[in-house]
């Protein structure tokens, strides 16, 4: 069985070319933003990793995380950031060990495989920790 990936992602360009990038491997559903993801994940569906963006609109990265990291049921997805702000970086100070990796955008496809495989610690891609 695939794992389950939620992309949170605003721009819908981005978010068609993650699911290129990831479909063949794993089962990808996709959120438009923290609000949209909520409910996806209120309908019992928990994926095994979110991979999110950090500026979007109706809730934003961080808000969304701070509400998924406090949530006794969705504490413990892995997340990883695909940012193309600046301050990414300072801004995630705020949220210690909220997230298990920030990719900077524009991303490197086989970059993002390899944290995916780390993450997941397979060798799907032929990178294991």
């Amino acid at each position: 069985m695939k794992k389950r990936i939620l992309l949170v992602e605003d721009e819908p360009t981005i978010q068609k070319l993650l699911h290129f990038i990831l479909s063949k491997d794993f089962d990808v559903d996709a959120a438009a933003n923290g609000y949209e993801a909520f409910v996806y994940l209120e309908n019992r569906n928990v994926p095994d990793l979110i991979i999110m963006d950090w500026v979007m609109p109706h809730m934003d990265g961080k808000s969304f995380l701070k509400c998924l990291k406090v949530s006794g049921l969705y504490c413990e997805i892995p997340i990883i950031v695909l940012s193309a702000s600046e301050n990414i970086h300072e801004e995630l100070n705020d949220l210690p060990d909220a997230v298990n990796q920030c990719l900077r955008k524009p991303f490197d496809p086989l970059r993002l495989k390899q944290t995916i495989g780390n993450i997941f610690n397979t060798s799907t891609y032929g990178f294991a920790n």
